[in-house]
């Protein structure tokens, strides 16, 4: 067959090789019946039966993959087991049982519909593939009410495979029988699905959002997936195959060499220290981000957490949360961001009305300053928790002195009714902004006074800054952190900060660039808070450059009028600085045949 190219999301990084086995994914049809009065409670029992053998599944799953495995990112299918005990899926069910009068299956197939409908009805990318979630919760549910048995890769082809796949439950993904399974590609999903963490978790090699694809490719046919650059290549010519061989057994053997040196410190060669840290969703993630030699964490979206319910977590669960992370990672330090939500990241719990330009509305900040008892109980959950470990709390878009004040005023009212209810807390948690929209770039000497460190949220800093949306493919083109605008911005919030005596930190998709690592140590950044997977790397490279070489190329990039200008210079000024390995990692990286 003639040779093809399918690009699209780089998902989970590395290169698998191997012949294409395409999964069709299968759909559980049912029966839909009226039902007997004297018949409700036997389907209701059918229904309460497929709950409870749901929940055995999910928990012989859990326990396999960590025996045999020994990763306790898959404690993830946890929020499956959870979302089997809400009421919004379980007595929503039941209540449509016996108000219709119809059997179970019929039932639990209009509940998942309305959730679905629910999920869909969000913008955010993040919430809508919650919807995945309660396809496969659905999915398993139904299966066990129609008598299908569960689908498992035991029927996989001989050989090495590449799976072509619609999608892949997380547990489906955690299943995967690594001696056969190469790596996969999936039809649907993004970066930050629950399938997502757990093959990046698992070092699977992965391309998510490849549309339509089980149509294009051949069952058996020879197929290389390339996880670093979202690329995969169909009936590859016998040369490209050689030389991705060839590149595949070097990249392995240079992340080898990476991950040999990811516990020394991020030092650069005259001495400058910079503290690496990692991003964070979900505390599943804290084994892989150790792994890779983080040195705490610099940014923990706790929006997240409102993503495995329909409804608002307790002040208890996030407490419990909370001291989950802090203990795990103590005495590191820990940097939790309150709830981002609002605009296009609305909770299906919050009922506000869809807003016209969600990304200038009602949201993160303003959305908590509005709502209190929220934000209050968001509060109280941390700084009960902040004897626990080394917390630093982080408030998102902040853009006036009067909001920060604001946050302070509420803070006193969380520890005087803690107090008053005898509750152990620090007084002196770290209170932290984020830096992100050009209001407080421009108020950055004002807003250094009212708080103890700055974290620059570059991708957002870059979208309002240039007043451009990132995934609007008409013009994501424009999104460049190397624009001298931006530059610009990042040096004068560290600027303020420096004059003011605190911290500042960069958590954005820039703090893990290699071609920017010379000019945040130009910078002189506290830390870099970056995805787990970049970190070995920047790390080799900080302890291959000095501070004094990157003041002078921050400088000289500081001067050019154009981001072509500025990378332009990066590449020349920086490629013989970078040590031997990484130099070698780019250049195979660059080797798409």
């Amino acid at each position: 067959m003639r040779m093809r190219r399918f690009h699209s999301h780089a998902t989970s990084p590395g290169i698998a090789i191997g012949r294409a086995h395409c999964m069709e994914s299968r759909g559980s049809s049912f029966a839909r019946s009226w039902i007997k009065d004297s018949d409700v409670e036997d389907e209701v029992s059918r229904f309460r039966t497929s709950v409870q053998k749901a929940k055995d599944q999910l928990a012989h799953i859990q326990a396999k993959m960590c025996r045999y495995q020994g990763h306790d990112q898959i404690k993830i299918i946890e929020s499956y087991r959870m979302f089997l005990q809400d009421d919004m899926l379980v007595a929503t069910t039941i209540k449509h049982i016996q108000q219709f009068k119809i059997n179970a299956e019929w039932a639990l197939d209009k509940t998942l519909s309305h959730l679905k409908l629910s999920f869909l009805n969000v913008n955010e990318e993040y919430f809508r593939e919650r919807q995945q979630d309660v396809d496969y919760v659905g999915r398993r549910l139904m299966d066990n009410l129609i008598g299908m048995p569960d689908l498992t890769p035991s029927d996989l082809p001989p050989g090495e495979v590449v799976l072509i796949v619609h999608d892949l439950s997380p547990a489906e993904v955690a299943s995967l029988p690594r001696d056969k399974v190469l790596g996969f590609v999936m039809e649907g999903g993004g970066e930050t699905s629950h399938s997502a963490i757990i093959s990046r978790a698992l070092d699977i090699p992965a391309i998510f959002g490849v549309k339509e694809l089980c149509g294009q490719i051949e069952e058996g046919e020879t197929v290389i997936l390339d996880g670093i650059k979202g690329l995969l290549i169909a009936s590859p010519s016998r040369r490209e195959l050689d030389q991705y061989r060839t590149i595949q057994q070097k990249y392995i053997a240079l992340e080898h060499i990476l991950l040999e040196e990811i516990h020394l410190p991020a030092e650069t060669k005259d001495g400058f220290r910079i503290h690496i840290e990692a991003n964070m969703e979900l505390a599943e993630e804290i084994p892989s981000l150790l792994q890779h030699g983080a040195e705490g964490i610099g940014l923990y979206r706790t929006e997240y957490l409102f993503l495995n319910r329909l409804d608002e977590p307790s002040e208890e669960e996030q407490y419990e949360n909370y001291v989950s992370v802090l203990t795990k990672l103590a005495p590191r330090p820990v940097t939790i961001r309150t709830i981002d939500l609002g605009g296009d990241k609305l909770a299906v719990s919050q009922p506000y009305e869809t807003q016209i330009n969600p990304a200038l509305g009602l949201r993160a900040i303003r959305l908590c300053l509005r709502e209190i008892p929220l934000f209050k109980t968001q509060l109280r959950a941390l700084f009960r928790a902040s004897t626990q470990g080394n917390l630093r709390i982080l408030l998102p878009m902040i853009s006036s002195v009067d909001e920060v004040r604001q946050v302070r005023k509420i803070i006193k009212d969380v520890k005087r009714d803690l107090a008053a209810r005898e509750m152990k807390f620090r007084d002196d948690v770290p209170l932290g902004i984020m830096i992100e929209v050009p209001s407080a770039v421009f108020m950055a000497n004002e807003l250094a006074k009212e708080v103890d460190f700055f974290s620059i949220g570059t991708n957002d800093l870059i979208q309002y800054g240039l007043a451009i949306d990132r995934v609007n493919e008409l013009v994501s083109h424009m999104y460049n952190p190397f624009h001298p605008a931006v530059l610009r911005m990042i040096k004068q919030a560290v600027t303020a900060a420096k004059k003011a005596g605190i911290e500042a930190a960069i958590c954005g998709e820039l703090a893990g660039d290699p071609l920017a690592i010379t000019l945040m140590v130009g910078l002189e950044l506290n830390a870099l808070s970056m995805n787990p997977i970049s970190i070995p790397r920047v790390k080799k490279i900080l302890r291959s450059i000095t501070k004094r070489q990157s003041i002078e190329i921050l400088e000289e990039a500081l001067s050019l009028p154009s981001a072509e200008e500025i990378e332009k210079l990066l590449r020349k000024k920086t490629s013989h600085l970078l040590p031997g390995d990484v130099k070698k990692l780019h250049i195979l990286e660059a080797q798409n045949p």
